[in-house]
């Protein structure tokens, strides 16, 4: 927490004192690489440098709509109670088209003000300073309430704009790194992408491979167990039918080539019923083709 000391007549600081705390708010803005955590820390060291009881910093639109608004001074309670944030409207809107900073003694006074909501603390001096680097702006500075019951001047808005150059450089580097983090994120997801694609091509070229070396064990079960089987039954068919045929009955010895028969079909299908289950094991059923 940096702090500035004071002349105590006026609870104004003194201007090295100032120059100090503006110093160091610039190197402590210069290790920030999270876009929040440096917003928060640009509000805290300007309401110091200035000297002001309250400061805020707003983003917003390109139409000047205020999408975030951090402040500094005002308690959680207080806020809660207050409600909505500033919708850039009055004063704030006015920093937001300016080509400078604006200050004013008594913000009632100003024409442009549009007051405050209920359950706001009283404010009446105000200094506005936009944020900008290279021709584009990050947002503008809001100081109310300087210390002492007196008026921002112009040693306030020289620190504070010194500080805006610096702040607009350290969201400009927080926006980078939020960026490269962006990036970084999106070429993990894409490698983990191209893995997972790289596994299910795998996996399909060991399931056809799999479903070919099946068909194949297939085909010669089929031909070397059931189709022998098959073919010894109708051999043995053969044989029976001569054993019934012509001038002599054989029946004894037909009785004998149909008892064959039955274990050759017996044989057959307890062939077919084991190459039906091991088609569909219950394995896959419990775990999986991928596990099985």
């Amino acid at each position: 927490m940096m702090s500035v000391a004071t002349d105590g007549a006026e609870g104004r600081a003194t201007w090295p004192d100032r120059v100090g705390a503006l110093l160091r708010a610039a190197l402590a803005l210069g290790s920030e690489h999270d876009l929040e955590s440096a917003l928060g820390r640009i509000v805290e060291s300007a309401a110091i440098v200035a000297g002001a009881r309250y400061a805020a910093l707003g983003t917003y639109t390109p139409d000047g709509e205020i999408t975030r608004f951090v402040h500094h001074g005002i308690d959680d309670e207080t806020v809660a109670r207050i409600g909505a944030l500033p919708h850039g409207n009055g004063l704030l809107g006015e920093v937001i088209v300016a080509d400078g900073p604006i200050r004013r003694d008594d913000i009632a006074s100003d024409p442009r003000s549009c007051g405050f909501p209920p359950h706001h603390p009283p404010m009446r001096t105000f200094l506005g300073v936009p944020i900008a680097r290279g021709g584009r702006r990050y947002g503008n500075l809001y100081l109310t309430e300087k210390m002492g019951g007196i008026s921002f001047d112009a040693e306030d808005e020289a620190l504070v704009l010194t500080l805006a150059a610096f702040a607009a450089c350290a969201l400009e580097n927080a926006r980078l790194m939020e960026a490269e983090r962006v990036e970084a994120a999106a070429l993990v997801d894409l490698a983990a992408a191209e893995e997972r694609n790289r596994v299910r091509q795998e996996m399909l070229g060991l399931v056809i491979a799999a479903q070919e070396a099946e068909r194949a064990r297939v085909a010669r079960d089929l031909h070397d167990d059931v189709g022998q089987a098959l073919t010894s039954v109708l051999l043995g068919l053969h044989l029976v039918d001569d054993a019934l045929d012509g001038d002599r009955l054989m029946v004894a010895d037909a009785r004998e080539r149909i008892s064959g028969l039955r274990e050759l079909v017996a044989d057959a299908l307890r062939s077919a019923r084991q190459l039906a289950f091991e088609l569909r094991p219950t394995v896959l059923d419990d775990v999986g083709l991928w596990a099985a």
